[in-house]
């Protein structure tokens, strides 16, 4: 079977061959792969042209954004049956000697989005072949059923879990802060930096909440993205008619910030424009960040002086995906045909290398369609 790959030492990908998996033992299933969607991390991996490859080999089958089918289940497997629809979680602990005689990362166990590097693979990203192999084995552990009422938008469910687990870590927080139900009773103001695939995941998450939500970006106001932006629900600020730093800041300021963008730039005027005992979450970064000079000082004494907190996100944990699915279902009811144009595009994947290393003017999501 014909894989989408990076290669060590390359940067281009490149199509391989690898054999079909073996029918599922016990406590396996077997999935095919139905859409998988091209992700800045994709871009990012063969940017640096040292993927972290799966031992023995030299290559990383890429994909973590994906929609599966179930083709066969093996012995001793409850609650699944060939025909569902599901999606997979990216990373997995790894049950070493050094995790299980640790106590503080034992009682992580059930938390692998929390685990330190080297306790853990991310299928498609870290040692472990990622969904672009058309078919795969796993175990039910990692999957989550997806109603075939969100089949044609599912793809998107892990970008979302991205966000979702950012929002909800801040909520925690917010909520041990002030002893009750982080804004339940008023909704935050949230400001989302970046107009790309996890920028408009962090927009839909506040959106199915209610939230009031502002997008920041660089476009025209006449483009497509601002345009859909806008139809899911959001408000749209330009790089050209922000203003950073208002007078009234408690009155118009953030209470939450999602930082998609990766730029530091962006990161140290949006904390600006945060009102007292706001939260920033970080959700984009750069595997290649480039040295800059800022007055991080300004920055502490504001954060200082107003009970900030920054937190750094990655991956998702297993409500994070329980949540996305909800969600989305609820969005495909009220806003089908306007959550159905942030895929951009649909193509095969052997006509898909161009988007690994490239981004289309107003795209979003790049979706690769199997077996059609």
């Amino acid at each position: 079977m014909e894989v989408i790959a990076a290669r060590t030492a390359e940067t281009a990908p490149v199509l391989l061959e690898m054999p079909e998996p073996s029918p599922p033992t016990a406590g396996q299933v077997l999935c095919e792969t139905l859409q998988l969607g091209v992700c800045g991390t994709d871009r990012e991996i063969l940017e640096t042209g040292t993927p972290h490859v799966p031992d023995g080999d030299d290559f990383l089958a890429l994909g973590h954004e994906c929609l599966g089918r179930i083709v066969e289940v093996g012995a001793e497997v409850e609650g699944f049956q060939a025909g569902d629809l599901v999606v997979p979680v990216v990373r997995r602990n790894l049950e070493t000697p050094e995790v299980q005689g640790d106590e503080r990362l034992k009682q992580r166990i059930a938390r692998p989005d929390l685990m330190p590097w080297g306790t853990y693979t991310e299928r498609g990203i870290v040692d472990e072949h990622g969904f672009s192999q058309p078919h795969w084995l796993d175990r039910p552990e990692y999957l989550f059923q997806v109603p075939e009422e969100i089949a044609d938008v599912a793809v998107l469910t892990e970008p979302v879990t991205v966000t979702e687990k950012g929002i909800n870590e801040a909520e925690l927080i917010q909520s041990a802060r002030f002893g009750l139900p982080a804004w339940e009773e008023q909704a935050p103001r949230v400001l989302v930096t970046g107009m790309g695939p996890i920028g408009f995941a962090g927009v839909l998450g506040c959106v199915a909440r209610g939230w009031p939500v502002t997008m920041f970006g660089r476009d025209a106001e006449d483009t497509f993205r601002v345009e859909l932006a806008r139809e899911l629900g959001a408000e749209y600020v330009s790089a050209n008619t922000i203003n950073w730093e208002p007078r009234n800041l408690e009155e118009v300021g953030y209470d939450l910030v999602l930082e998609c963008t990766g730029s530091d730039n962006v990161m140290m005027s949006a904390a600006r424009s945060m009102r007292s005992c706001g939260i920033m979450v970080w959700l984009g970064s750069s595997r290649l960040p480039q040295a800059a000079s800022h007055n991080v000082g300004v920055w502490m004494r504001d954060g200082l002086l107003s009970n900030h907190i920054c937190l750094g996100s990655v991956n998702a944990a297993p409500r994070d995906f329980s949540r996305a699915l909800e969600y989305l279902l609820q969005l495909q009811r009220e806003k089908g045909d306007t959550l159905a144009r942030m895929i951009t595009k649909r193509l095969e994947p052997a006509e898909s290398l161009w988007h690994y290393q490239n981004r289309e003017p107003q795209g979003i999501k790049t979706v690769l369609m199997y077996g059609t």
